[in-house]
Order: structure tokens, then sequence, then C-alpha cells
């Protein structure tokens, strides 16, 4: 940081720091308690900041709302106000809109709020906060749809304007807002509770100065930023110096099948670290699109600022860890899309974006990082007609699914959530079933789901629901991973796909990645997961970790011999049915531990294990050690003599076996970079620089149909000769 930040005494600091770290988290239970739309009360899709006058935030909460905007900033969206001598105390500003803030509004739907906080004339810091409101208007209920073609069929685009102007609301901007919602009375309620947030982050902070001093309080915010920023350059300068490239996929567009390219090389020099995007496909004509402007975003960066906070979880929460980060965005690409594109579904982008700064510093420091988690936070909603509003949709949201998260050195992957995806939180089935038309059939983790690994991937989660009403609409914006695999790491193999199907047990209809379905009442909606990559050999995971993985319903005998060579066996409990009642009351405590239960509906004791197999009448599992032993031999006898005939036809000069390896990447991945190699997608995004930002998307697609049948590996040579009819 250039500002000559005074001394301030150590304990003070840490003191303050706590103080402002309360005024945040005061500020989210304001919005978590008074909020009106489900997306805020129940998936806890808001956040809370305060801000210096410059825009970069000093203080952001450590558990309360969503975890990834840390790294946002108010600047552009101050400029665009005339700077902060054109803001007034009692002033309230609003906003929406990605492309005059600079993406602080990652997309419509999400809206701001900051006020400035003045003390005797002097500005000291601005409270922030945003909110997913559940609707700003657009082609569909809730406003967002993957098939969004530009961003005004998204809603209604509301520049930084004054919401409240020396503390009196503007009554015109208060009408402008709520007339392009489908749920206005929820809007406003949400509105409400981020001006309340506001103004109890403002009397909280006077009541800091008052106790501490206004020279305190000010310096402190800049020598928490200071801090944060130096204790990330010192977990930066750990990694080695050298640039180190990755990229990864989304499945498709929705209009097409042709993937979505997301492509970085980290740039590592002492403790700056260079993100360079340019080597990522050109901005699409959907709604999967970042909208940055080229300036330093959270969504760019997010895999940098996880990583930070995992080998520092005790760093100050600010966005002084962003600072030693650089960014290179072209104009045009998907991570710098230029108007109108359409930006709803960014999330699924920022998500790969995750997965590949990792996957690239993974060449470097993979016992410091996680293999692919399920990649998505598809927002499942249901519409249905407001007969109070004349039939007009509103859109509650039934679950966040996200997916396993990816494992690491030491530590298995969570079940049902992906570190990357934000942890909004799941809303419980009694609230939704109350408050909507709904019946939820199943909501449970998928057994023998989980990327194996020595430390295995959380498994995925699975969610079927009925609408109780016709006429209803299902969406599920940020779906991804069910083409592509989670990679997994370092040996782990790769996670599960996902899957949606329309009546699972009846004609059973598997679905494309949604836009909005149509359903009747009484269909049945199933969702199911991706979930989490495995880190490390499944042949070195500890037995006992298989066993009590196969003792929770996560994995049966079968998978465990199979993936992780542990042979399972079972016991029979003697006496545990006829021993008489001390021994039954024994036996019970122990099957409610996690082993099978015997049943008294069951006459001849016959029990199934977690995972729905039959296994023997009163029977508990255990590893059979000399088995296992000889089991795991064998498995690394064949894999070893695999892995060396494809290294003797790779060469022994060829790095890329040796890089490779790391990876797990899947079936469908491997196949489809057979033909469209690395080498070939970068040239072509970089060829496509040369054309209209208009144009580079269809022709993108069009290289992609001339050349499906080629049958190899694609070649910048065969770009090159086809360029003149694709263009």
């Amino acid at each position: 940081m250039s500002r000559d930040i005074k001394k301030i005494d150590p304990a003070m600091l840490e003191i303050i720091r706590n103080y402002f770290s309360a005024i945040c988290g005061g500020m989210a239970h304001v919005i978590e308690r008074t909020s009106y739309s489900s997306y805020v009360t129940e998936s806890a899709d808001f956040a809370t900041a305060l801000a210096t006058p410059e825009g970069d935030f000093f203080a952001y909460p450590q558990s309360a709302g969503v975890s990834n905007f840390l790294g946002l900033s108010l600047t552009r969206a101050l400029e665009e106000l005339g700077g902060n001598e054109d803001i007034d105390e009692g002033d309230i500003i609003i906003t929406n809109d990605p492309y005059t803030t600079d993406g602080l509004s990652t997309h419509l739907p999400d809206i701001h709020i900051f006020k400035p906080v003045y003390w005797e004339g002097e500005l000291v810091c601005y409270a922030w906060s945003f909110i997913h409101s559940g609707d700003v208007g657009g082609s569909v209920p809730s406003s967002l749809t993957p098939a969004a073609t530009d961003i005004q069929m998204e809603g209604l685009r509301i520049p930084p304007v004054k919401y409240y102007t020396k503390g009196v609301p503007n009554d015109a901007i208060r009408k402008i807002v709520l007339s392009g919602s489908r749920v206005p009375n929820l809007l406003l309620g949400d509105l409400n509770s981020m001006i309340s947030a506001a103004n109890t982050a403002e009397r909280k902070m006077h009541e800091a100065i008052a106790k501490f001093g206004i020279e305190a309080v000010r310096e402190s915010a800049y020598a928490l930023l200071e801090q944060s920023e130096m204790r990330a350059r010192k977990i930066f300068g750990r990694i080695p110096d050298g640039e180190y490239s990755f990229s990864d996929y989304l499945d498709d567009d929705v209009e097409t099948e042709v993937p979505l390219r997301v492509a970085v090389t980290v740039k590592v020099e002492g403790s700056d670290i260079t993100l360079d995007f340019s080597d990522c496909d050109p901005q699409t004509k959907t709604a999967f699109n970042l909208i940055t402007n080229g300036s330093r975003h959270a969504y760019l960066y997010q895999g940098l600022i996880s990583h930070i906070i995992s080998e520092d979880p005790f760093i100050p929460m600010n966005g002084g860890m962003t600072f030693p980060i650089h960014i290179i965005a072209p104009k045009g690409s998907i991570t710098n899309a230029e108007y109108p594109a359409a930006g709803g579904i960014r999330h699924p982008v920022s998500l790969r974006l995750f997965n590949a700064v990792l996957g690239a510093l993974a060449q470097v420091i993979p016992d410091h990082l996680q293999a692919a988690g399920g990649g998505q936070a598809a927002i499942v909603t249901l519409s249905l007609p407001d007969e109070s509003r004349g039939g007009a949709y509103a859109a509650t949201v039934v679950e966040p699914m996200g997916g396993g998260g990816g494992a690491q050195c030491g530590e298995d992957g969570n079940h049902a959530v992906d570190s990357a995806a934000a942890y909004l939180k799941n809303t419980p089935i009694e609230s939704l079933e109350q408050r909507t038309s709904i019946l939820v059939h199943e909501y449970e983790l998928i057994p023998n789901s989980a990327g194996a690994g020595k430390y295995r991937g959380g498994n995925a989660i699975r969610l079927d629901f009925e609408p109780l009403r016709d006429e209803a609409l299902v969406g599920a914006r940020g779906q991804e991973r069910l083409r592509f695999q989670p990679w997994g790491l370092n040996g782990g193999k790769a996670g599960e796909l996902g899957h949606v199907y329309l009546n699972p047990d009846a004609e059973c209809e598997e679905q494309a990645k949604l836009k909005m379905l149509p359903v009747k009442k009484h269909d049945i909606i199933s969702f199911r997961s991706p979930s989490g990559g495995g880190w490390g050999d499944p042949l070195e995971r500890d037995p006992e970790a298989v066993l009590q993985d196969v003792i929770d319903g996560l994995l049966d005998a079968e998978h465990a011999k199979v993936q992780y060579g542990v042979v399972i066996a079972y016991a029979e409990q003697a006496g545990a049915r006829d021993g008489g009642a001390a021994a039954y009351t024994e036996h019970v405590k122990e099957q409610s531990a996690g082993v099978a239960t015997c049943t008294d509906d069951a006459k001849d004791g016959s029990v199934t294990d977690g995972a729905g197999k039959n296994v023997k009448p009163c029977s508990r599992p255990y590893v059979e050690a000399e088995k296992t032993t000889e089991c795991r031999e064998k498995m690394k006898n064949c894999r070893d003599a695999a892995f060396g005939a494809v290294s003797d036809a790779a060469g022994s000069s060829d790095t890329s076996v040796s890089v490779k390896s790391i990876y797990d990447f899947g079936e469908a991945r491997e196949k489809y970079e057979a033909l469209w190699t690395p080498e070939a997608s970068t040239y072509l995004a970089n060829r496509l620089k040369e054309l209209n930002v208009s144009r580079r998307s269809a022709c993108k697609h069009r290289a992609h149909e001339k050349l499906a049948g080629l049958g190899r590996g694609i070649t910048m040579a065969d770009i090159d000769k086809i360029w003149g009819e694709i263009v």
C-alpha cells in the first residue's frame, strides 16, 4: 500500500479488528433476521463488509453470508457517483449493474447498498451489503436463465444512484426498482433489511470512535489491510517462482454442445502473482460470462483467496490479501465480457476458474491444494403462478445444490458441500414445504459416489421433489459437471458426474442442463449433484477409514474392494437376538452407531448395510487384513504395468505423461482433448481475437462443426486451413 500508515499498538489493533468483525457480523444478523426472500433467509445469499473511503474492504465476516466476495471493491461505483466529494452524510447508494461498477454487482439480481459513515464531517468508511433478490424482471421468473443472450434479458439495470439523499428516501428510485420485480413486496423487505444493517453499522462505528478515538479507528482500517497483504505475500513467497498453466471446461453454453474453456497461466515472481487469462475462450452468446472490465475481481482469484485462508486461518479477513495479485483478462473474453453480454450465470465460470488456478499451482505444491470439488452451485427454484398478482410467476428457492468437496492432503472432502461455492445454506425441508406447494421425496447423500483417493472426495447429494400445483417451472441455474468430471489430484480419482431426471421411477427422462423446465402437478424431478475428486493413491487409504465409510453407508463392500482394494467381511453378532435383554441392549447401541440394524420386522433377522445391500443376519463389517494386503498388491502390479506401457508409448523424454499423471480428468475430458488438444484450443482462442467481439463465439462453433469428424488430434494447421470458411 502507498498510504503512510501511522503505527498502531498491536494489542489495540487486535481489539479494534475484532470490533470491526463484530460490526460486520451484526450487519449480517440484521439482514438474516429481517429480510423477506428465501434467497436470503434460508440460502444466506448475502454479504456485509466495511470499506475504506477508497472502496477497499477492510473488514468482512468470518462465517456469515457468502464467503467469496471478500475481494470486491467499491472504487468504480464511487467514481460513477463523482467520487467521495459528491457523497454526503445520510446518503445511501444502490446498484445492481456489473458494467458500471467493474463487477461489484456480479449479476443483476445481486442488489448492493452502501452508506457513508461520517464523524464530525470526516468520511471514515462505507457500510456495504448485498442481497440476492428474488426477481428484478427479465425474461423468466427469478430473472436468470442460461439462455439469456444479452443483459437486458436479465432484468432491470440500476447504475450507482442515491436511494437516500442526506437521509431522505428517493421515492422515484424506489418505485422504479420495485416496479421491475415480480415480487416487489419481498424485494422491498430485503432492501429495508439492508438499510437497517447500514444504519446499525453506522451507529456501531460511532460507538467505536467514541471509545477508541477517530485516529485509532481510521488508521486501524489501513493497518489491517497492510497486515493482510503482508501475510498473503509470505504465503505466495513459499511458492516456487515460475509459470504454471492449466485449463478446465464448462460443459456447454446450453445452445450447443461445444464446451466453454477457461485457461490460466499463473506467474509467480517472489511474493507477487499474476493470473493471465489470455487463452480463455471468447465471451459467449449465452449467460456464461464474467463482467469485470478487466479489473482485479474476486471471481478471478477466489482460488488464491481460499489458498491464503487455508494456509493462514487467522489472517485478517479483508481485501488486503488480494493486493499482491495482478490480472490480465483481455476484453471480449469469458473473463472480461463486453456489453451487451449477459452475465447471469457467472458463478459456474468463477468455480471453474477456481479449479483452474489451483490446478495450475498443484504442479508445484500438490500437498497444499485440493482436488476439484463438485464445481456447481445450482440454485434449484420452483416458480408458480401468484394468483394475488394476476398469475405472475413467483420463484422460491428449493435448494442450492452444490456437490461433494474435493479432497486434499490429510483431509477427506466434505459431503455435499464444495468450498469453492461460497457456503450457501441448505433450505430446511419443513420450511420449504410450509412456504410453497411442494413435497420433497428424497434429500440425501448418494452412496459410492465419492472420488476415490488416499483421502476421498465428498459424496454427491440427491434431491427429489414433487410440485403440488400445475403450471410449475423448475430452474437450476449454475448446473455443471454433467459432462466433465471433477478431477482427482496426485493419484486420486475423478468424482462422479451430476444428473437430472424427470420422473425417475417411471419413464425416467434424463434432462440436459436446465434452462426453465415446465412440469406438471405430481411430476417428480430428481437432481443428483457431482461429487468431489479424490487426493492421493486410493490403495494407500487407511483400511479403517474405508471400513468407517461402509459402516456410515457411504460405501458398500463391493466398491471398497474395487476402488480401494479393501476386503470387507461380516461377522455374526452371536446372541444379539437371543442372549437376553442386556445383550440385546448392547447390540442396539452398537447398531445405532452406524452398523447394520436388525429389526423385529425381519422374521429371519436379515438386514441391509448402509448402502442397501443384504448382509448376514445381525452382522457387522470388518476388514480382512490378509486378503486386503493381497488384493492391493495385485492391483498395484496391474496398474504399474499399465502405466509403464503408456510411458513407453509416449517416449522417455515426454514430460507430459508425468505432468498429466497428477490429475485424473475422467473419460469424457480425455476423449475431448484427444481431438481438441489444449494447444489447438489455445490457438483458436487467440485467432478469434482477430475478429469483432460479436462474431467470435459463432465462429468458434463453426470451427468445431468443421473439424468434428477429423478423427485425430486437431493441429494449428487444421485451424488455419478452415479459417477462411468459418469467418
